[in-house]
């Protein structure tokens, strides 16, 4: 379907054109017709008699079709036998579903039903068009429907009706549509046209369906005049149109039996209705309009009652409308179940300007010595065009001075914007206003869950408030799920509060200005009113010596956040150990960075602190002794390089989340962490001074991750005193570990990651490591003494063992199942490795299918079963016999290529980079010749690398292709191979079918055999044993693949 976004500027060249059999209605009714339109002045187009004559319509007459606003179409009894007329008709309907023009039928001389099922003479035309098209069959059934859907539209019958009278009745028809005026508010609504171009086509249709749309979006948007603008566009393409304007004013005044009564009148012509009450009123819309094409506007609702009393269902109207409903609250569209839902945007500063500038200059552009402020006063109405119409009506012909006075003003008062904008304020309840507030305040530009985390630390229902203002538009939310307001709106909460106060900086219930702040504590001004202070940045010459205690006087605080705030000379005249944080015992909420004080005092009660957040902080200890909270769920003191101890712990038996990272004075976290139940994570990273950690024990029941990378001091495991059952990343880079205790690892069931990053001293892990039955990323990057790695279990996939120059590979990796493998780059042997890999892969699942007769491949719903190996190397082996030069590949696929046997596909690229970066590549395999064409796109794989060369194998199997594809019928594949950044290049790229056959001749090619293990250079003394174990490995080997297997 061709676009029909021009409308809105398209100007037609005719108003009307008639289509007709001349040898009919030529020289009587269509005459008389053509003549009676042009008296009226409405320019129609008529076509001539030599056109009649011609066997195909000219270019001409084509372009007269695709230029009318209307078409008239006089079906007479020899109408269909004219296939010149009939493929008329098709290009004026094509012309209909592109919304180029509104088509009205003429049945003269002929009965509606002969034209839609194509019966009497219809019918005999039509014989004989399928006698003579029988080799273009699809041409006819083109003009049968071409024909069944005109019938079916609103028109005229003739019947006995005098042909005078009824040719008057047809031009005031179409006198009265086209005095439709198009939307007078185009010339000033700038931006206008693109908004169209983009809601037309993808909200709105020209078929045989209902369209139900919502447009929503905060007051003073646009919302109305975008529906006003559609609505003078296109109601001429409809049999009746209705805009209900201010349905939520004009319910409460007239109630909805009003409003169904001016929609009946409209949508049936002035025709007086009687009603009894709105259910009376629901009956008579479904029954007059069932069979209508109409286009409603239902304007400005805030209720579900409204939409259901005036537009229940799609039912409820015929075929091709348009219900359009505008609205503040989104949730309303989608309790009536609108499907398609448009939140209009605010215009971009050019056009803002040019809106701004019709209103104030009457011109697009600002007069001489004006643009200064008319660009302050644009940036400062952010898009927002009512905000720019009020403003530039407000300033036409005035001096710069009063400009400048002005907006002043409008930055302090109240006015026609905001009360316009604090209707969706008022419409709030109050735990929402609340909310609303607070984000006005505090927290635009915050990342939506972390704002509601921090609102829920005061018994507001957060995450149902922030929906309710995203729904009705009074909030945002950006791609990385930022919360944002519109500036106007948030000064209309931040003046909220003003008003409320008095006027009276003591009086505020929040603080979000520095200088108010400062105001309040200079001047010892703390009171019961405030509720929250958040101030950041900015820098203030201010003696601290009152300063630490005058929070303790706002009983009602429960928000504390300064963020980014220097203070000159803080503490310069506080005695050191009067350096205490002194916080109201209701305080719920309290994050300062950069806090000067040194700990909270013994007398800190907190029975309603919920989180701590203290990073950069010069807190030596946070309290002595034991301190009870039990709602405290939260500590953050991140690079707090005075930090010495931690507290005692257990007094906050509900904490969830302990941060120290980069605390690198600390030398002793308190045994009582082993008490926490609840505690979730501890990050304690870079943490250089600690030697040690208390024991875990296994009352940790929620611990998921702990992360020690960086405490170079730390030289051993933490002690894990019970199974672990949740703890699921341990993260011990950097440390000055030996080895691993196997009495702490096997209790570690859960454990999914294990890092062991740059761990120089490590020279070998436990035995045991088989026992981590969770296990599937090991990572060992520059663990340069790493001698030697022993048997893993079988769900490790993931290995990344980069620089590990003491580690050398014998041929025992068959161990491992399924792994992602990362290998050295000074190893030159890297390509034979991954094939290995890959070999004892399929070895596996033809296993599986022998031994238990399954599908050679069967993963659970949801999951990718792809194989990805990474190795170093250059030259992609010769055994893929599809090679190509760059990062993409086509093959032609054999006949019977996806049988029984097929596998999979194997995919190789060589990769290189110029610089240490973390790689990611994936690989696009499209699948040609199958409809519709498919594609399979694999996941990232990803990898930091050294500068140089590399192989990257991926592995896709028949059970992930045939689940995305669907099925085997292409006869072609093009794989691609992408990758993220202009520094990584593909070199060469390979594809090769795998069928179970090969598996025999990987094994003769690459002389393949079992191995156990990776040892390294001292290991030597121990190969002549394990050459006597063979047996013993196949054995290991073969339980290994049915345990496998059996997962």
């Amino acid at each position: 379907m061709s676009s029909p976004s021009s409308s809105s500027t398209f100007r037609w060249k005719y108003e009307v054109f008639l289509s007709f059999r001349g040898i009919d209605t030529r020289r009587g009714f269509t005459d008389h017709l053509y003549a009676a339109l042009q008296r009226k002045g409405i320019f129609t187009f008529r076509d001539d008699e030599e056109l009649e004559r011609g066997k195909f319509i000219s270019p001409e007459l084509l372009k007269a079709i695709e230029e009318s606003r209307f078409a008239i179409i006089i079906f007479s009894r020899n109408y269909a036998f004219s296939t010149r007329c009939l493929d008329e008709l098709t290009k004026i309907v094509r012309c209909m579903r592109e919304a180029r023009l509104m088509i009205w039928p003429i049945f003269y001389d002929v009965d509606p039903s002969d034209v839609r099922k194509q019966t009497g003479t219809f019918g005999e035309a039509f014989n004989e068009h399928e006698k003579r098209f029988k080799e273009n069959i699809k041409m006819v059934e083109m003009w049968r429907d071409a024909l069944r859907e005109v019938a079916n539209l609103s028109g005229w019958h003739l019947q006995d009706r005098h042909e005078s009278e009824f040719i008057q009745h047809i031009v005031k028809e179409i006198m009265k549509k086209l005095s439709s005026k198009s939307s007078s508010i185009i010339k000033n609504f700038i931006g206008i046209e693109s908004t169209m171009a983009k809601f037309i086509p993808s909200y709105l249709g020209f078929e045989n369906n209902v369209y139900m749309i919502g447009i929503y979006g905060m007051g003073g948007l646009g919302k109305t005049t975008l529906a006003r603008v559609v609505y003078d566009e296109f109601c001429s393409h409809f049999e009746s149109s209705s805009f209900i304007a201010k349905v939520r004013e004009d319910s409460k005044k007239q109630g909805l039996l009003g409003l169904q009564k001016q929609l009946l009148k409209d949508t049936l012509e002035n025709k007086i209705i009687h009603i009894n009450n709105v259910y009376d009123g629901i009956e008579i819309i479904k029954e007059r309009l069932c069979c209508r094409k109409v286009l409603l506007v239902i304007d400005d609702v805030d209720h579900l009652d409204q939409l259901e009393k005036l537009v229940g269902e799609h039912g409820w109207f015929g075929l091709g409308s348009w219900i359009i409903i505008t609205t503040r609250d989104e949730h309303v569209l989608k309790q009536h179940g609108v499907l398609k839902r448009y939140n209009p945007n605010g215009l971009n500063n050019d056009d803002a300007l040019k809106l701004f500038c019709l209103k104030a200059f009457k011109n697009e552009q600002p007069k001489k010595g004006y643009m200064q402020l008319s660009q302050e006063i644009v940036k400062y109405a952010n898009g927002l065009p009512l905000a720019l119409v009020t403003f530039g009506s407000f300033l036409v012909g005035r001096t710069i001075d009063e400009w400048q006075s002005a907006l002043d003003s409008f930055k302090k008062t109240k006015g026609e914007v905001f009360d316009i904008l604090k209707i969706s304020y008022d419409g709030l309840e109050e735990t929402w206003k609340d909310i609303f507030l607070d984000i006005a305040c505090f927290f635009r530009q915050w990342e939506k869950d972390e704002v509601i985390q921090i609102l829920e630390n005061f018994g507001f229902d957060a995450r149902i408030g922030v929906s309710v203002l995203l729904e009705r538009s009074l909030l945002t939310m950006d791609d990385n799920k930022l919360l944002e307001m519109h500036d106007l709106l948030a000064e209309m909460g931040q003046k909220i509060i003003r008003f409320e106060s008095g006027g009276n900086v003591e009086k505020l219930n929040r603080l979000w200005l520095t200088e108010d702040l400062f105001h309040v504590l200079k001047n010892d001004m703390a009171t019961n009113a405030i509720e929250a202070i958040v101030v950041t940045y900015g820098e203030v010459d201010f003696n601290f010596e009152e300063f630490p205690e005058v929070f303790s006087k706002m009983y009602n605080l429960r928000l504390l956040i300064i963020s980014k705030l220097h203070v000159q000379n803080a503490l310069s005249l506080v005695p050191n150990d009067l350096r205490h944080l002194v916080v109201p015992n209701n305080l719920r909420y309290l994050s300062w960075s950069f806090c000067p004080l040194k700990c909270f005092p013994s007398s800190f009660k907190p029975k309603e602190l919920v989180q701590i957040d203290l990073r950069q902080s010069k807190f030596e200890y946070l309290w002595k002794g034991v301190m009870r909270s039990v709602k405290l769920k939260f500590i953050d003191l991140s690079e707090s390089e005075n930090l010495i101890r931690t507290p005692d712990f257990s007094g906050v038996p509900r904490l969830e989340g302990l941060k120290l990272s980069f605390c690198s004075r600390l030398v002793e976290i308190h045994p009582s962490i082993g008490q926490l139940s609840k505690l979730r994570y501890l990050h304690l990273q870079n943490c250089k001074s600690l030697t040690d950690l208390p024991s875990m024990s296994a009352k940790m029941q929620s611990l998921t991750v702990i992360n020690l990378d960086g405490c170079s001091k730390i030289s051993s495991v933490p002690k894990f005193t019970g199974i672990m059952k949740s703890l699921l990343e341990l993260y011990l880079g950097e440390t000055a570990i030996k080895k691993l205790e196997p009495s702490s690892i096997e209790c570690l069931t859960a454990l999914t990651l294990l890092d062991l990053t740059d761990c120089e001293n490590l020279e070998c892990l436990p035995s045991n490591m088989e026992n981590l039955k969770s296990l599937e990323k090991l990572i060992l990057s520059r663990c340069s003494k790493l001698k030697s790695l022993p048997r893993l279990p079988s769900t490790v996939r993931f290995i990344n063992a980069q620089c590990c120059s003491s580690l050398k590979w014998s041929p025992t990796l068959s161990r491992l199942s399924q792994p992602l493998f990362w290998w050295p780059p000074y190893d030159e042997s890297g390509s034979g490795v991954a094939f290995t890999i890959l070999y004892h892969h399929l070895q596996g699942l033809l296993f599986r299918k022998t031994v238990y007769g399954t599908s050679i491949e069967r993963k659970e719903e949801g999951t990718i079963t792809e194989l990805k190996i990474i190795v170093s190397g250059f030259e992609i082996p010769s055994w893929l016999t599809h090679l190509s030069l760059g990062n993409s590949i086509s093959i032609e696929l054999p006949s019977n290529w996806c049988n029984s046997k097929w596998m999979g596909f194997a995919l190789c690229a060589s990769v290189s980079t110029s610089k240490w970066m973390e790689l990611s590549v994936r690989a696009c395999v499209t699948a040609i010749g199958c409809m519709p064409q498919n594609h399979y796109t694999t996941e990232r794989f990803t990898s930091w690398m050294l500068c140089g060369n590399s192989i990257w194998l991926l592995y896709l199997s028949r059970d992930d292709w045939l689940a995305t594809i669907g099925n085997g019928e292409c006869n072609q594949i093009r794989v691609v191979f992408e990758t993220d950044g202009s520094a990584i290049h593909v070199r060469e790229c390979g594809v090769n079918l795998v069928y179970e056959q090969d598996v025999d001749e990987f094994s003769q090619t690459n002389g393949l055999c079992s191995i156990e293990r990776i040892v390294g250079d001292d290991d030597d003394e121990d190969e002549d044993e394990e050459d006597d174990d063979d047996d013993d490995d196949d054995d290991y080997y073969f339980e290994l693949l049915r345990i496998l297997l059996s997962r």
